[in-house]
């Protein structure tokens, strides 16, 4: 098998975060964006029906390598890509593990360093309040403000764990969405090391999903991680024509079947109930609103998301898998944690837009662990 270097500029739509274990964010970490692609690619193969619950193991789709197994059906065969996947079906290594690595077998996808370009800052260049609160239970329930002049004042001059009594019990009345910064905004540049027989099946038709619907990073509740890809290298040479909107996984194995987008994203610009159902595809629901301004569509989905999460209120069960929670969830057994309907924010010529996405889906793997 053999590796390429394949040189990609990213541009923030929306801020990006990869923070350290002190929760900040002072440099885009290799593994934050390794980790994104494998979530993503995870789902993608969920939904396109190339993994399922028997695949499903510790949070993720995932399965150790039986070295000794994979020795012997090598034996007297020749050492290429072709074999070595045909060695990883026989023991029913899912999709993902080959692509992104498990025990025992190295990740096909690498990166070999991260440059930052022109004019990028690690701060807060968009000026987002610390944190802004949403009224519970009142009939003020889209009223939505920035928090600093009304709550930061009654509550920033106590400390440790009168801090925390004090946001306890602020949070009886209210919701609070922090924004964490600083955080990274502007260009960069990543030096990819791919399998070259994966990169028209996989890597390209992976970095147009996640151009048009992924998230990078963390933080995606509140908008964060969305960038958008400007341009693609070879050998220094741009790449024009890398945008692909099909898997080819029948290129890997003639096991799988080769899956377009469509197959999986579905786009109802109407129907936030489509949303909520545990469909086994991608849902995005477009708000059409027009702005400039991160904060502004931000508070408009936020405000759109928690009306619709107050449906749930008799629910909490339900309202904690769909709309995610605050708090530990040990008790709900499934991952990923956190909420399934996303702040969904992208440029249409030249101009923000903002809906909601879902991965709603991904609740239909609930019990999986046992699988």
């Amino acid at each position: 098998m053999g590796k390429k270097e394949i040189q990609v500029t990213f541009e923030t739509i929306t801020p990006l975060w990869t923070g350290d274990i002190n929760g900040k964010c002072t440099e885009i970490k290799p593994a934050s964006i390794i980790g994104s692609l494998r979530f993503w690619f995870e789902v993608i193969c969920f939904f396109s029906g190339i993994c399922n619950k028997k695949d499903f193991r510790n949070g993720r789709f995932e399965k150790e390598v039986d070295r000794e197994k994979f020795k012997i059906c090598l034996k007297n065969k020749d050492i290429t890509f072709e074999s070595k996947i045909e060695c990883l079906l026989k023991q029913n290594i899912p999709l993902p593990s080959t692509i992104f690595g498990t025990t025992n077998w190295k990740s096909l996808i690498e990166i070999k360093s991260i440059k930052y370009l022109e004019d990028y800052c690690f701060g807060n260049r968009l000026k987002l309040p610390y944190v802004i609160g949403l009224k519970k239970n009142s009939e003020e329930e889209s009223l939505i403000f920035e928090i600093e002049k009304e709550w930061i004042k009654k509550i920033n001059s106590y400390k440790g764990k009168n801090f925390k009594d004090r946001l306890k019990e602020a949070k009886k009345e209210w919701s609070f969405f922090f924004f964490f910064n600083p955080y990274f905004y502007g260009k960069f540049e990543i030096k990819f090391q791919i399998e070259e027989k994966i990169l028209g099946p996989i890597f390209y038709p992976l970095l147009t999903f996640m151009d048009r619907y992924g998230f990078w990073g963390g933080k995606w509740n509140i908008g964060y991680g969305r960038l958008n890809v400007k341009e693609i290298k070879i050998n220094y040479n741009s790449l024009y024509n890398w945008s692909k909107e099909e898997f080819t996984f029948k290129e890997i194995n003639n096991k799988y079947e080769n899956k377009k987008f469509e197959d999986f994203i579905k786009s109802d610009t109407s129907n936030f109930d489509n949303l909520i159902q545990k469909k086994n595809n991608i849902q995005i629901f477009n708000t059409n609103n027009l702005s400039n301004s991160f904060i502004e569509i931000i508070k408009e989905l936020i405000r759109t998301k928690a009306q619709e999460r107050a449906k749930f209120r008799s629910n909490t069960e339900e309202r904690h898998k769909i709309f995610g929670k605050t708090d530990n969830s040990k008790n709900i057994p499934y991952v990923p944690q956190g909420s399934k309907i996303l702040p969904f924010i992208y440029k249409e010529n030249g101009q923000l837009k903002g809906g909601l996405l879902s991965i709603a889906g991904l609740l239909n793997l609930e019990g999986g662990n046992n699988g």
